[in-house]
């Protein structure tokens, strides 16, 4: 009768056990998948509005040291866009710059990270802002369509972006949803 209370006694302390164990498994998953998530959306939130903040510094001529929020200061340093100046001649009224995120890579422990991106300017309304007369207005330079791989380091608890690697920049447009009826030929009517 003695040996069936261990045995008794056993079973009961591997049943608390893998519980515990099992219990500890999805709590430490459900914190990996939250951390995980955490990790993506603060670096969504960085590219989209970083990049957004660096576009508008190279078309309007806003000061690179106000982009240390987003960037690091050897990327600020090293970009040459920022100190092109092609824009400086134009007045910028509005433009329509749009981001698509194609792909990204993060660990919940990782120091860094990357992210694949396609840049693209949809519309730009600019006007030159000295025209001689006689002479016909220069039109703004166009922005290119551009793949990038962007990079990110950790400081302390923080992401910033340490680098954008050009992939590609002779993307095709992206085919429209619907059709554009004003690109139909018309009958002669």
């Amino acid at each position: 009768m003695a040996r069936n209370k261990y045995k008794i006694a056993s079973r009961s302390i591997w049943y608390v056990l893998r519980t515990l164990i099992t219990v500890a498994g999805i709590v430490a998953l459900c914190f990996g998948v939250f951390a995980e998530g955490m990790q993506v959306s603060n670096l969504y939130i960085l590219v989209t509005e970083g990049l957004e903040a660096r576009a508008d510094a190279i078309l309007n001529g806003i000061e690179p040291s106000e982009l240390m929020v987003y960037f690091t200061e050897e990327f600020i340093a090293q970009d040459a866009a920022l100190y092109s100046g092609a824009y400086s001649e134009f007045d910028i009224y509005s433009y329509d710059y749009r981001l698509d995120l194609k792909g990204m890579f993060v660990l919940p422990w990782s120091r860094r990270a990357n992210m694949t991106v396609d840049e693209s300017m949809a519309a730009l309304n600019a006007e030159a802002k000295i025209v001689d007369d006689g002479e016909e207005a220069p039109q703004a330079p166009e922005w290119k369509r551009a793949r990038y791989q962007i990079l990110f380091t950790k400081d302390g608890s923080r992401w910033y972006i340490s680098g954008m690697n050009l992939i590609s920049d002779d993307l095709a447009p992206e085919p429209q949803a619907t059709p554009d009826m004003s690109l139909l030929e018309s009958d002669g009517d």
